[in-house]
């Protein structure tokens, strides 16, 4: 009901605007946000100390460079001057400051993005416009960990809120997190090196970090190389945490959170030449390590309880090469990448009468290719490209228990996953004042396992296809406001592990069973909005409703059906049908030289239509609202998160009678840049030492926590 009515109020809003574009250009100077490409040194120095706004070009929403306020697409940008201001622990905790946009999971590494209620696989998480998505991860309560890319390597990150199946096929039917790399630009006549050093420091985990990375320009090539070591111990909630009847099991007496810690290393390097007159060849090598990542709150020494991934790692080489134009073409595109995660769990128990450790290593290999052209014909700008990856999976697996002898089984068998796309987008001119978007995409799908002694399943070759599509409006009610709307169908392929999966279920106490037959989620969206870009406001509003079928959920299945007796007897199936439907809002404004503030406000309710329940991950509403001071040298931040109590839960939720608290906290930020290439930031967050926990979690968040970076630039 909350949604339906500020729906309507806000509805009326935009109408209001666009029948007045008059009143509009009367109250504003007629001054579009400026695009950084065409900023004069002037305006680059009035960007830098926050006296101008410019328009971000994006990637993500059409695959091609384009400004954020010109597509229909809600996308945000996270830019490296937020990052270095922020200087999170985790990358997630930047996803918290985007309208619409959770996070689940706890520590330092783990952190997944929850988009408009959708997460895990149903969210796409691309490095540099290539899948970091793969066929091993759980739909529920897992998911591939945006945490295996360093933030010291990252140049931007743009979200896209809301299903891109066109732009990208399977697993975007929630929502796309393109993490961008550092690369520096060509075009240095002179051979140039800069570089910087740095130092992090957070006093609730005592954890440190060092990095630094060097750029190198030259006449037709550049290269970036960078490394960091970061080390991070158990964080310590807010006081009272371990009183707290929420918090005490997962709290030591001295409110720390046992096996919170991890440890990691990076590095990336990168190099870009000129090939002929205008070709680009970019190569391009990852490389991370992480070590001891804890499940937190269980103490292997005091509960019997040890979840864990000892190592965590990750390599990926990658090749692109740009033409320029060509035959007629803007540019023909074509690049490829190979990647391998080798991740390490353990889950043991041991409670005296009764023990179990059980080992898993997954190792994942991936390859991927993308070919891709832009051509315009007339009024049509036409995107349209290939798609092609291919996931082989294998487990090493040991496990013995109190009642059972040492075994090899494997609950995911040799396999490998294969997918084949091909997409157009074309963007129609119709007038001066309306764009139309409108996309294809077709996908086909095979899921293969090998024979494979170690696993009790049955053997499936399973070959399945999908369709999305898109259409899209962009009006020009006025030289700053555009009014969009968009139809986007989005649909999640189940991978691998979901249709082979077999053996005891986390809790121990349930049997799941095979279904290599799993149809494909699907989804309708619907959403309007506008976006406004002045240079000294910028802004937008969306209102969507997410009509999604064929929902893979967990349903549970006569008992006797159980291979262990004694055990709940489950299956992976398509039985759910929901809509989800929300309101986002964001806007920055120059209110006075110097001065900037910035808010956002998210509302979201999402509906099972099958049992007429609250679905279990929707998210709380959300307020965002903060000030800065920027001058050349200095800058200060102060802003405020504030999250709703939740009372829609499903029945089945132990915290369904209660509700989830809301709660507030506060952050201080600043920076001072000296003269000689000498940076030092401060931030205080959780001012208050507020004692809570983010929606989806149930572990409590760190207390008052000191962080300190010292940078050296030359």
């Amino acid at each position: 009901m909350m949604v339906r009515t500020i729906f309507h109020s806000l509805m009326c809003g935009v109408l209001i605007s666009a029948a007045a574009p008059g009143y509009a250009q009367e109250t504003e100077p007629e001054t579009p946000a400026t695009v950084e490409n065409e900023l004069t040194e002037e305006e680059k120095a009035a960007v830098e100390q926050g006296l101008l706004f410019k328009d971000e070009l994006v990637v993500t929403a059409g695959r091609q460079e384009q400004l954020s306020g010109e597509t229909p697409v809600p996308v945000s940008v996270l830019t490296r001057e937020q990052i270095e201001r922020e200087q999170p622990e985790k990358m997630a905790d930047l996803f918290k400051q985007i309208p619409g946009v959770e996070v689940q999971g706890e520590g330092p590494f783990r952190g997944i993005p929850v988009i408009r209620g959708l997460t895990s696989n149903r969210v796409l998480i691309l490095v540099d416009g290539q899948r970091l998505n793969n066929a091993r991860e759980s739909t529920d309560f897992a998911g591939i960990q945006p945490a295996l890319v360093n933030l010291a390597d990252v140049e931007r990150i743009e979200v896209l809120r809301g299903p891109a199946s066109v732009q990208y096929g399977s697993d975007a039917i929630g929502g796309v997190v393109n993490i961008i790399t550092r690369k520096p630009d060509l075009g240095s006549q002179q051979f140039k090196i800069t570089g910087d050093a740095a130092y992090d420091y957070a006093s609730t985990s005592d954890s440190q970090q060092f990095r630094a990375s060097v750029t190198g320009t030259g006449a037709g090539f550049s290269f970036f190389v960078g490394g960091t070591v970061e080390n991070v111990g158990n964080y310590t909630a807010a006081d009272g945490a371990a009183e707290d009847p929420r918090y005490e099991e997962f709290v030591l007496s001295d409110n720390v959170v046992p096996n919170s810690g991890m440890e990691q290393t990076s590095f990336n390097g990168n190099f870009r030449f000129l090939t002929g007159d205008q070709g680009v060849l970019r190569v391009n090598a990852e490389v991370v390590r992480t070590k001891n990542v804890g499940f937190p709150g269980y103490d292997p020494a005091t509960s019997g309880i040890d979840i864990s991934f000892p190592n965590f790692n990750r390599d990926k080489v990658a090749l692109a090469w740009e033409s320029g134009p060509v035959w007629g073409l803007n540019d023909i595109v074509l690049s490829t990448w190979y990647q391998e995660i080798d991740k390490e769990s353990i889950r043991n128990f041991d409670f005296g009468f009764f023990y179990s450790n059980q080992f898993t290593q997954s190792l994942i290999k991936s390859l991927g290719f993308n070919a891709q052209s832009i051509a315009d014909l007339g009024k049509h700008h036409l995107t349209f490209g290939l798609d092609f990856y291919q996931d082989k999976l294998h487990d090493n697996a040991s496990s013995v228990t109190s009642f059972s002898p040492p075994s090899d089984e494997v609950v995911v068998p040799n396999s490998h996953q294969r997918g084949l796309g091909l997409y157009v987008e074309d963007q129609i001119s119709l007038s001066d004042r309306f764009t139309l978007n409108a996309g294809l995409r077709g996908d086909d799908f095979s899921f293969v396992t090998e024979d494979d002694p170690r696993y009790t399943g049955e053997q499936f070759d399973v070959n399945q296809s999908a369709l999305a599509g898109n259409l899209g409006l962009v009006w020009a009610v006025a030289q700053h406001v555009n009014v969009t709307g968009l139809i986007a169908r989005g649909f999640r392929a189940p991978n691998l592990q979901e249709r082979s999966f077999i053996g005891l279920a986390s809790t121990g106490d349930t049997f799941i069973l095979q279904n290599p037959f799993l149809d494909s989620e699907t989804s309708w969206n619907y959403e309007v909005g506008f976006k406004v870009r002045y240079d000294r406001y910028s802004g937008g509003l969306n209102v969507y409703y997410n009509d999604l079928n064929n929902f893979i959920t967990l349903e549970f299945l006569d008992p006797s059906e159980s291979p262990i007796p004694g055990l709940d007897a489950a299956q992976l199936q398509n039985v759910e049908k929901a809509t989800i439907k929300g309101i986002e809002l964001d806007l920055e404004a120059i209110f006075a030289r110097w001065w900037t503030a910035f808010g956002s406000f998210a509302l979201i309710e999402g509906d099972n239509n099958i049992t007429n329940e609250p679905l279990p991950s929707i998210p709380p509403m959300k307020v965002i609202l903060g000030v800065r001071y920027q001058r050349a040298s200095w800058w200060t931040e102060a802003n405020m998160r504030w999250l709703d109590s939740q009372t829609r839960l499903p029945t089945d939720d132990p915290r369904f009678e209660t509700g989830t608290p809301g709660f507030t906290v506060f952050a201080l930020r600043g920076g001072y840049d000296f003269d000689f290439g000498l940076g030092v930031m401060l931030a205080l967050e959780n001012l208050t030492d507020k004692l809570y926990n983010e929606p989806y979690n149930n572990r409590p968040e760190p207390g008052r926590n000191l962080r300190m970076t010292v940078q050296y630039r030359f």
